[in-house]
């Protein structure tokens, strides 16, 4: 019996420990081919923010308080990368799937001509990998490829076309930006140029230039002759106190009374409103309402030009651009796949899964007995 446990664990071994790994072993020495990683790293970065931070501390900046990169951008950008978009720019400029699809080697890293377009984007995820620094900002992108030179390439392009990327989300919003304050002002424009004209109508049309000015003025007229009429009747009504009403001195006082009637009566008609509304007051009260409709079309023409300005400074200040700053390196050497390491990786592995499965037969064959 003893015997037989003895050959049991030796089968067990065998199978679950010896066998794998003599199947990795001939993988990772016959079949596996290197795998070369071109390296880079980018940042997105605003022009508006290097003034803010040369006026901060440098400590803060250590401590992760303020980051000068854009966070945002730099996140769309990371999906970017290794979206289908990406991948059709490769298939297109570097024919990327024939460079994989050539090596029939590796099984584990070959991959059909006529593969679908959604399990090619899985393998390019695979050999295209991005990270995203959240304390510095840095995105690093590593390419794996069969060849050092191609690596680079490929690296060197997806930089190229990422930095298309960036410009052309500024200067969209850029252009949405400004599209919309120039818009604005163009209304704003319009709608002053169109208060002025009307203005220039109806002073040409009431042949007044300052129609409340003008009715102003005549109120002081008015009651100006009010006050001497009164006046005068005063003085009137004192001759009569001393002389007969046909004197000389009366009857001249009674004209100058009589003329100073006339002419306030005159005044008043060309003042007051009557049923046509063209009298002097309708016309002052028109003039102040289209006055009031040319400042705030002025008003809001001289807002809306100084909106522009304003939308001008911040798109400056909100224009990204993509830095490199580790450069796509040519590899010297492989770093793919990592033989030893994955072997011994394997190996402990499978010792573990070997120790449980021996626990596992232990357990069972206590409870047998």
């Amino acid at each position: 019996m003893t015997s037989l446990n003895i050959f049991k664990k030796k089968i067990l071994f065998i199978w679950v420990v010896v066998v794998p790994m003599a199947v990795a072993v001939l993988y990772y020495t016959v079949f596996a081919m290197d795998r070369y990683v071109s390296i880079a790293q980018v940042v997105v970065r605003q022009p508006g923010q290097d003034a803010h931070k040369s006026s901060v501390p440098s400590i803060a900046l250590m401590m992760g308080g303020i980051n000068p990169t854009s966070r945002e951008e730099t996140l769309y950008l990371r999906e970017y990368i290794i979206s289908m978009d990406m991948l059709n720019v490769l298939e297109a400029e570097l024919n990327w799937h024939t460079h994989f699809a050539q090596q029939w080697r590796d099984p584990l890293y070959w991959v059909g001509k006529d593969v679908p377009r959604e399990e090619l984007l899985k393998y390019y995820n695979r050999l295209v990998e991005v990270h995203f620094d959240e304390t510095t900002g840095l995105l690093t992108v590593e390419v794996q490829a069969l060849d050092p030179e191609f690596s680079q390439r490929i690296l060197k392009l997806i930089l190229s076309r990422s930095e298309a990327f960036v410009n052309e989300i500024s200067h969209r919003m850029a252009r949405d930006q400004m599209k919309f304050a120039e818009t604005e002002l163009e209304l704003a424009r319009k709608k002053y140029e169109d208060e002025k004209r009307i203005m220039l109508e109806f002073q040409s049309h009431s042949e007044h230039l300052n129609a409340q000015a003008a009715a102003e003025s005549r109120a002081n007229i008015i009651a100006t002759l009010e006050a001497e009429l009164t006046t005068q009747r005063a003085t009137l009504n004192g001759l009569l106190s001393t002389l007969n009403v046909n004197t000389p001195q009366v009857r001249q006082q009674k004209a100058r009374i009589a003329a100073l009637e006339q002419q306030l009566e005159a005044e008043k008609r060309t003042l007051l409103s009557s049923a046509k509304g063209d009298k002097l007051n309708v016309v002052a009260a028109r003039y102040r309402d289209l006055a009031i409709d040319v400042s705030i079309a002025e008003e809001a023409y001289k807002a809306s030009i100084v909106a522009v300005e304003n939308a001008r400074i911040e798109i400056a200040k909100k224009m990204r651009s993509l830095v490199t700053v580790v450069s796509p390196n040519l590899p010297q050497s492989a770093i793919y796949p990592e033989r030893i390491y994955n072997l011994f990786t394997l190996f402990i592995v499978l010792l573990l899964v070997y120790g449980v499965m021996r626990f596992v037969i232990a357990t069972i064959e206590d409870h047998r007995d």
